[in-house]
């Protein structure tokens, strides 16, 4: 009789100690300066899944929302540009680090993934210009570091610097794959 209770509440305890090594949702805003030529700096909005291990090893997926605004030239004429905004989106997962002194704790992350976007095309006819746009994806990497305060056992104000590339250089990354930003916000556990 002993003997399965103890396997119930060792399965019971190892349960919590998952949960409670589960934060989500992790909510942070930020700025991101694409510097292309098509692409101004725009907000970041990043939600998370993480998993932290007791080795201090972190396993997280993020969704990131972007917006911009974009210029572009008119392809009949050169001195026309076509302006306005624009929002595309990463799915990306990966593994992290974190190593904590006293109060504050410091992390890294590498994700790959994929961004999605739509691209304006533009299709002349004649005297006739047609615009659309079209979906469109793109592998990316994105390597962050951070710092975390914790202000609670299972509460976290973190601070991230973070630096995004496509793996190939098109459409509005056609000029500079590289993006640099800054994200603040807070995280907690499940439990």
């Amino acid at each position: 009789l002993a003997i399965p209770l103890s396997i119930f509440s060792q399965e019971e305890q190892e349960e919590e100690n998952d949960l409670s090594r589960t934060f989500m949702p992790n909510f942070q805003m930020g700025y991101v300066f694409h510097e292309t030529d098509e692409l101004s700096g725009g907000l970041m909005t990043q939600l998370s899944i993480e998993y932290r291990d007791v080795s201090n090893f972190v396993f997280r997926i993020n969704y990131d929302a972007f917006n911009a605004n974009m210029n572009f030239r008119y392809p009949v004429n050169e001195d026309v540009s076509f302006t306005g905004k624009t929002s595309f989106s990463d799915l990306i997962l990966g593994v992290g680090y974190r190593e904590t002194i006293l109060r504050i704790i410091f992390t890294v992350y590498i994700q790959p993934g994929v961004r999605f976007y739509g691209y304006p095309v533009f299709e002349t006819d004649g005297n006739q210009v047609m615009l659309d746009y079209d979906s469109r994806n793109v592998g990316v990497i994105r390597y962050s570091i951070g710092y975390e305060y914790t202000l609670t056992p299972k509460l976290f104000l973190i601070v991230e610097g973070l630096a995004i590339h496509t793996l190939r250089s098109k459409d509005y990354w056609a000029n500079n794959i590289w993006a640099y930003g800054i994200t603040a916000g807070i995280s907690a556990s499940l439990l």
